[in-house]
């Protein structure tokens, strides 16, 4: 055939040693290029089942031969039957690779690369040749050597495995177009030597060229099987897609020449991937993800050991029917490291570019709330890796906020994993392994139970995709000790397969100890035995062994070890933890003081270690242990530490976290009876972290400590921020910020640590360490501080102190969402619209005096209003808070039911849905952790407060609308009231009513609520009536209490039970005697519409109610305890107006170009320095209109510049730049004359301080 002899003449001259000119190399190129191309047309031709002939190749390419050969002659041949391809196609591919030649030359030596793709083509290519047998038949090859050889390491079953699964992506990708032929033939050639003779035994030995031969061709796989999809946007960008075609798989071939050529020499360099992308922006920012959670290279298998296991796991990775587990469940108690092999399979797994995802526990991290992030990491990793999943996660999450800052993992599951996996087939993605490690250290049995039915398959909800409807090919490999709980998840489910490691201790024993020659086989084995299965074990002892302390030999050590009897098995590795303890501190080498002093330094720093919410490197415990309150307590950490790298990693980098190699550790250091001299009392270090945390943030924060750039960009804009924060917000000073209140509300009061946290909130520092939080995206950690100001409540002295910490929280709330878009804000808006009274700006203001001022309208104390919360779609019928203030539940007209961190006013999850009708009631269990909802279909719903889901089928009984539900103060029981004229009990955890409906009102029930014991059930009704009755037997405990001219809205008891409040209709609220159901003194008037809501402080002296007549009154109602002074608050706290219409406001003309910024009416109070803010802008997509309030409470520049941020209590009777005044006057005027804005924002704060 004509291209073959073509072929065959640049073989030579590739091969010559006779040096050509560059025309003769150029034409060579050509004559090669031109065979190729012709090659393709045949088989594209082919392809369509034509039958071709080859046509006359132009004599001026053929004839004139190679350098130092004689011309030959190539003769046409014809069937005779079917008509040729057009000669003046194949004359115009000749010269169209005449010319690419020309262009080529100029490249120099990278010509012999190109020529070279073309030249490898096989030589009996023609037009008969079957695609199947030349391109594909190499990569099925493939298929099954991973089992037929079966003395190769796992690493290299896992290595072949995966290029299997990429050979069958390839092979299964429908579109075969020519472009990609030569790619294909290049693939060919590398699973041809890959399993060429004995290659696959080398494998193991050449880890990182295999590796990144095996990641390198599953890029090729998924770009061959995303080529379709590839093309089309190039075409849409104008890009020339045979040339971008062509540059790709150049690249990729070169990198492949370059690995295979190492992987025949036998050398391991490091050669980067290829990897190609689109260029599509496919956002995922925002997601929330456990950054810290993935594969530790140091925790791996030492080499050589565990093969067996490794192999058993591989295998299953590997096998591809639809049969095979989807999970396995590698169980062993504390010591067997079965997370050593977790971490061995996935770091192999990524290495040899399998799409993976390894997600870990740890107790020592539960701070991170790790739990909550599982799925939404899990996702990210595998978009990362895979530009298709990347592409479906990305459509899933585009205009979805709350889904991307989910922590329902449920929702997760369902959203962020299974919906984008919907859109691949087994085949296009091919083996996909998510390891999930330390499950037991997820937290507790509640904190779990959703991930355990999900790894399950008992998922209640039957809408929610279960496990098993993963595609064939993913894998889920989870690691744990078997707890009782995970024990009965996993009970007798088909999809998971359990696998209970035995440990190959004497490789590794034997591995160890090698370089001490008085050790023989008989050592070896005793030690093994000894070990009883636990690799823990068996890893201390020869660290004791290496590593003799006080001038023992090894043997020595090996004798002491062996010669111990620690007593049961469970003992064994507490022993071994005592008796390196022992050596390290041994008690004969001291005197008695000497001792007691190293071993009290020696519990401080464990204790210190342990207390820390989340683990810190050497550098971080250093600098927080000089800031401990007692002089003595501050010595060197790393002295005391410098001997335990047996049981803690991190001890010799100063930057690593330090945390126990192993979690038994310290279980044994916190069991008094098993450490004895060594016993760590975690408590006892709690004062000393709080007092540390205080004093860090004292000598670390200052004022814009991050260099934040301008005011005018949110956090997410300033691409170096994330930088700027590692760099000036070191591990102890961000670990003080997040941390110091936990510390703090976990010890026994302490005046000197009230003075700590006094000198705090006396200071500007308390600006400084808001913005810390917001740069640290942690403002709901600030939600401990009501658990501050409880912990100072009763001690004499510090009740202005209490106040302030409530004062920061309510601070906290109304800003927070903002402070975290934009930190600048803190000081640009949040601070000059903080009420005057309050204790941000009564500590700060005068120090931050270049700021906006409210020339009038600003609040003196904190109005009703701190936040609006949107997201509902309909009217918001009922809201609840969680008892420890961190949560808000609420229901609605649009049938949900919404959860809402009590910070920042951002939803938790998705909205709750399962009712038919809308919400009325919303109520929430003692302990957090359930909602209960009420509603319009009759039925009440429990939900988990965590996740979000329905817990259980609707509660049915009720025959019309569910008014009012509230939980029994145990949280064991529910009570409704309905429409129909009842109330009824549920029992909370099985949801089956509890005896007979309570019957005796004559009208709906609006309103109930539990007795602080539980006995009693208050409810109010439209029959103008409360009733008390006995939960016990469901009987009224006395005759109604009237007095009510009205339908009773709502009732409430008193904290101690003695005493009920009624709200009512008739526009008073009533205060009655719980015992006799007397009225307590006359109706409490003052409201001029329907009282519909009513509650106790509390101490129990006042009652807030809430009107029609859109006011919050709060009453005194009995003499307070403690004083008998008048109190002010007996009168209303806030009386709210209408929001004025668009008629109330009068609009001048604008007769400027440029009217200046103001809001106020005095032009006196214009913006300074405009000018940038005005420049003309080509931004015509804009939704907004410039220096308007936009609905998010923010003012913007026609750039979308953050210009300042208007709270909601603010928002009313707000001026706009054209708008001359406001009617009725009141509402806030803003001096902006001296606001330091944009790049020179931070000149706000006066430098002197």
């Amino acid at each position: 055939m004509v291209h073959s002899t073509i072929l065959r003449q640049a073989v030579g001259y590739w091969c010559s040693p006779v040096k050509a000119d560059e025309n003769d190399r150029s034409k060579i190129v050509a004559m090669t290029i031109a065979a190729h191309h012709y090659a393709a047309r045949c088989l594209y031709s082919s392809s369509n089942n034509k039958h071709l002939v080859t046509s006359e190749i132009p004599s001026d390419f053929v004839n004139q031969g190679l350098p130092g050969e004689p011309a030959s002659q190539v003769q046409a041949v014809s069937s005779g039957k079917e008509e040729g391809p057009d000669t003046q196609l194949v004359d115009a591919e000749l010269q169209g690779a005449c010319d690419s030649a020309q262009s080529m030359v100029l490249l120099g030596k990278h010509v012999t690369f190109v020529a070279s793709v073309a030249d490898n083509a096989p030589a009996g290519l023609d037009a008969t040749s079957d695609f199947e047998t030349t391109y594909l038949q190499p990569l099925k090859i493939i298929d099954g050597v991973p089992e037929e050889i079966a003395d190769i390491h796992p690493y290299a079953k896992m290595a072949l495995g995966v290029l299997s699964a990429a050979s069958k992506i390839i092979v299964a990708q429908a579109e075969r177009d020519q472009s990609i032929y030569s790619l294909l033939k290049k693939l060919a050639e590398v699973y041809r030597i890959m399993t060429r003779d004995d290659n696959p035994r080398k494998i193991e030995s050449m880890r990182g060229t295999v590796g990144s031969i095996v990641q390198q061709t599953y890029e090729c796989a998924r770009f061959i099987r995303d080529y379709s999809e590839t093309k089309s946007f190039w075409k849409r960008l104008g890009k020339n897609v045979l040339s971008e075609t062509s540059d790709i798989i150049k690249r990729y071939c070169g990198t492949l020449d370059h690995l295979m050529q190492q992987f025949r020499d036998q050398v391991d360099r490091d050669v980067a991937v290829f990897v190609q992308r689109t260029g599509e922006t496919l956002d995922l920012s925002g997601m929330i993800y456990a950054g810290d959670a993935g594969v530790v290279t140091a925790k791996q298998c030492l080499s050589g050991t565990r093969t067996d296991i490794l192999s058993q796991i591989t295998k299953w990775i590997n096998n591809s029917e639809d049969s095979v587990p989807r999970v396995m469940w590698l169980s062993g108690p504390a010591g067997k490291s079965i997370s050593a092999i977790a971490h061995t399979i996935a770091h192999w797994f990524k290495e040899t570019g399998g799409l993976c995802s390894c997600f870990c526990f740890d107790r020592h991290r539960e701070g991170d709330r790790r739990h909550e992030k599982i799925f939404s990491t899990i996702a990210r990793d595998l978009a990362d890796h895979d530009p298709g999943i990347r592409r479906a996660l990305a459509d899933a999450v585009e205009n979805a906020t709350s889904l991307k800052n989910t922590t329902d993992i449920i929702q997760q599951w369902r959203e962020l994993l299974m919906g984008p996996l919907e859109k691949f087939p087994a085949s296009s993605v091919g083996p996909v392994l998510i390891v999930i490690d330390a499950l037991d250290e997820s937290g507790g049995i509640e904190t779990r139970q959703d991930l355990l039915r999900i790894l399950s398959g008992k998922l209640e909800n039957k809408k929610v995709p279960q496990i098993t409807e993963l595609p064939s090919n993913f894998r889920i490999l989870v690691t744990s000790r078997p707890l009782p709980d995970i024990e009965k998840g996993f009970e007798g489910v088909d999809h998971i397969l359990r696998l209970s490691p035995h440990v190959a201790i004497q490789a590794f024993v034997s591995k160890e100890l090698k370089e001490l020659s008085e050790f023989q086989d008989t050592h070896l084995t005793v030690l093994t035995a000894k070990s009883d299965g636990l690799f823990e074990w068996a890893r201390l002892a020869c660290t004791y062994i290496k590593e003799p302390y006080f001038g023992l030999s090894p043997m020595d050590c090996f004798s002491t070890i062996v010669n111990r009897s620690p007593g049961e098995r469970n003992n064994l590795l507490y022993d071994i933890y005592r008796l390196f303890l022992e050596e390290i501190i041994p008690r004969h080498k001291y005197t008695k003081f000497q001792y007691q002093q190293l071993i009290a330094r020696f519990r401080s720093v464990m204790g210190q270690i342990f207390a820390a919410v989340e683990p810190l490197p050497l550098v971080s415990l250093q600098a927080m242990r000089h800031h401990f309150p007692e002089d003595h307590d501050h010595y060197e950490v790393g002295v005391v530490i410098k001997h335990m790298g047996g049981l803690f990693s991190g001890t010799t980098d100063p930057f690593t976290p330090i945390r126990p190699l192993h979690a038994s550790f310290r279980d044994f250091l916190t069991d008094k009876s098993s450490s004895g001299a060594f016993y760590v009392e975690v408590s006892k270090v709690q004062r000393d972290l709080a007092f540390a945390s205080l004093r860090v943030m004292e000598h670390g924060l200052r004022f814009n400590i991050c260099n934040l750039k301008s005011s005018y960009l949110p956090n997410s804009q300033d691409t170096e921020l994330p930088e700027r924060v590692k760099t000036y917000i070191s591990p102890h000073l961000s670990y003080s910020c997040r941390y110091w209140a936990t510390h703090v509300q976990t010890t026994d009061f302490d005046d000197e640590l009230a003075k700590e946290i006094r000198s705090l909130f006396d200071d500007e520092r308390l600006m400084f360490w808001i913005e810390a939080l917001g740069l640290l995206n942690a403002i709901s950690g600030a939600v401990v501080l009501p658990l501050v100001a409880k912990w100072l409540k009763n001690h004499s002295g510090y009740e202005d102190l209490r106040s302030a910490t409530m004062d920061v929280q309510r601070f906290m709330q109304v800003f927070g969402g903002m402070i975290l878009r934009s930190t600048p804000h803190l000081y640009v808006s949040a601070l000059p619209f903080s009420p005057v009274n309050s204790t941000m700006a009564t500590t700060c203001t005068a120090k931050f005096p270049n700021s906006l001022r409210l020339a009038s309208g600003r609040d003196l104390n904190w109005t009703v209003v701190q936040a609006i919360i949107r997201g509902h779609t309909n009217t918001v019928l009922s809201v609840s808070f969680s008892l420890d203030g961190t949560r808000i539940a609420s229901g609605s007209s649009d049938k949900t039911v919404r959860l809402w961190n009590a910070a920042t006013g951002q939803p938790l999850c998705e909205p709750l849905k399962g009712h038919t009708g809308a919400v009325l009631s919303v109520s929430f269990s003692p302990d957090g952790t359930r909602i209960a909802s009420g509603s319009l279909d009759k039925t009440v719903r429990l939900w988990n407060a965590a996740t979000g889901q329905p817990l259980g089928e609707p509660l049915k009984g009720h025959t019309s609308w569910v008014y009012s539900v509230s939980f029994s103060s145990d949280g064991t029981r529910i009570a409704s009231g309905s429409l129909d004229k009842t109330v009824r009990l549920w029992n909370a955890a099985t949801g089956r009513p509890l005896g007979e409906p309570f019957k005796g009102h004559t009208g709906a029930l609006r309103s109930i609520s539990f007795s602080p014991d539980g006995t009693r059930i208050a409810s109010g009704s439209l029959d103008k009536t409360v009733r008390l009755w006995n939960v016990a037997t469901g009987q009224p405990l006395c005759e109604p209490f009237k007095g009510h001219t009205g339908a009773v809205r709502s009732v409430s008891f008193s904290l101690d039970g003695t005493h009920i409040a009624s709200g009512s209709e008739d526009r008073t609220v009533r205060l009655w005697n719980a015992a006799t159901g007397r009225p307590l003194g006359e109706p409490l008037k003052g409201h001029t519409g329907a009282v519909l809501s009513v509650s106790f402080s509390p101490d129990g002296t006042r009652i807030a109610s809430g009107s029609e007549d859109k006011t919050l009154r709060l009453m005194k109602v009995l003499p307070s305890p403690a004083s008998t002074e008048p109190d002010p608050s007996a009168s209303p706290l806030h009386r709210s107006t209408a929001s004025p219409t668009q008629d109330s406001r009068i609009a001048p003309t604008n007769t400027c170009n440029h009217p200046p910024i103001s809001f106020s009416p005095c032009l006196k109070h214009a913006l300074p320095n405009p000018a940038h803010l005005l420049e003309p802008t080509s931004d015509h997509h804009s939704n907004s209109t410039p220096f308007l309030l936009q609905p998010d409470g923010w003012i913007m520049g026609p750039r979308h510049e953050l210009l300042f941020w208007v709270p909601p209590a603010s928002r009313h009777l707000f001026y706009s730049p054209d708008t001359a005044m406001v009617i009725p006057r009141g509402g806030a005027e803003l001096d902006l004359s001296c606001m330091a804005h944009g790049a020179r924002w931070s000149s706000c704060r006066n430098a002197s301080t």
